[in-house]
């Protein structure tokens, strides 16, 4: 057995591939030359980025953006659990929040702003078009409250420099005259419009102007298992069973 063993490893020995003459010098050393770098293709992929959002190919349309978007917390449609009310009552229970995301590209980092893109699991409880008057309007009050080159934010702030800033405690600047309109306006709002169809928004202040909550009645949908892949020549959700 060891007798065989030893032959064994001596027929691999003499079947290994010496070094090829490209990598060695003429004495036997590494070539530098060697030490260049090589190109290895990557084996990474990029699959599991599409379950996020998948880019659809030029056909001429433009694509719908809440269409693109996976089903998920990220999706402007999503319904969240309410942060606004106490865990456990039965408001917690039966109500939910839409969240209406930033929208950077009106004013940048100048005002809060908000997307109009509307979510439409608020139909018809919030109509597009009243969507589109509330996005609108709280905008409208936020740029001008946030706009840093009005006569009257240079206003309050050369006061407010004089003054030591006292003028700033005393709630005299007009920002906040401004931020205290959106705010009335939007309890009005809830009041008249969304009281009705039970839609209620909250005030930004309790979202830090990061998001726009929408609270409407639980519409009963969550999260969506995905489907496993149908067979080939079937339509989805179909396989062959006893009798097909």
């Amino acid at each position: 057995m060891a007798a065989a063993f030893a032959g064994s490893a001596a027929r691999d020995v003499e079947n290994l591939r010496p070094p090829e003459e490209v990598y060695l010098a003429q004495d036997g050393t590494r070539r530098r030359d060697d030490d260049r770098p090589r190109h290895a293709q990557s084996q990474t992929s990029l699959r599991s980025q599409s379950q996020i959002a998948s880019v659809p190919s030029n056909t001429g349309q433009a694509p719908d953006v809440a269409d693109e978007l996976a089903w998920g917390p990220a999706h402007p449609c999503y319904p969240h659990f309410n942060p606004h009310v106490p865990i456990g009552s039965q408001e917690y229970l039966t109500t939910r929040v839409i969240r209406i995301r930033r929208d950077w590209m009106i004013k940048g980092d100048l005002a809060p702003t908000f997307s109009n893109l509307y979510p439409e699991i608020l139909d018809p409880l919030l109509p597009e078009q009243e969507f589109r008057k509330v996005i609108s309007t709280v905008n409208n009050g936020l740029v001008k409250a946030f706009d840093p080159f009005s006569l009257r934010n240079l206003f309050d702030g050369a006061i407010g420099l004089l003054t030591g800033w006292v003028w700033d405690d005393m709630n005299a600047p007009g920002i906040k005259g401004q931020l205290q309109h959106v705010e009335t306006w939007l309890e009005k709002w809830n009041r008249e419009v969304g009281a009705k169809d039970g839609v209620h928004i909250w005030s930004l202040r309790r979202t830090a102007y990061m998001s726009l909550d929408i609270q409407i009645p639980d519409p009963k949908v969550g999260v969506v298992p995905s489907e496993g892949p149908s067979m080939p020549n079937t339509r989805p959700s179909t396989g062959v069973g006893p009798g097909n």
